[in-house]
């Protein structure tokens, strides 16, 4: 009981909003990555080869981050046909690892603060209508 309330005393919701990697920088490119808001929102990307971005909203229950997905995107934008989904992940912070947790067991960095500064670095099309997003090219 005292190891589960010092893991719920770690990890406040506020503690996770940000932009979070699984590798320690993004000198190699983007890992499997999650984007989290304050709003209970956030984005995960597993792998930039498969390139999509689920999206959803997120809540902490317990030592568990339950995700909500409700929708998905490619990384240009284009909507991507997936039904609702929810997912829980044990959630656990290391000891003497400042800045990092562990969801199922893996290892993820919080590399950003600012999840919308990162998810467009990602997706510039982000926040975009499905119009605007027809009309934006990153090559203009």
């Amino acid at each position: 009981m005292m190891l589960l309330l010092a893991v719920l005393i770690a990890i406040a919701p506020g503690d996770l909003t940000g932009f979070w990697n699984s590798e320690p920088d993004l000198d190699d490119g983007y890992g499997s990555c999650y984007f989290f808001w304050e709003s209970g929102e956030y984005a995960y990307l597993r792998s930039v080869n498969e390139g999509i971005v689920y999206i959803g909203d997120w809540h902490l229950a317990s030592d568990e981050l339950v995700l909500s997905r409700r929708d998905a995107i490619l990384i240009d934008g284009t909507p991507v046909n997936m039904g609702p989904r929810e997912i829980s992940l044990t959630l656990t912070v290391p000891r003497g690892k400042a800045g990092c947790v562990l969801l199922d067991g893996d290892l993820f960095y919080l590399l950003g603060a600012d999840p919308d500064e990162a998810v467009i670095s990602l997706v510039p099309t982000w926040g975009m209508t499905a119009a605007e997003s027809e009309a934006f090219s990153t090559y203009d």
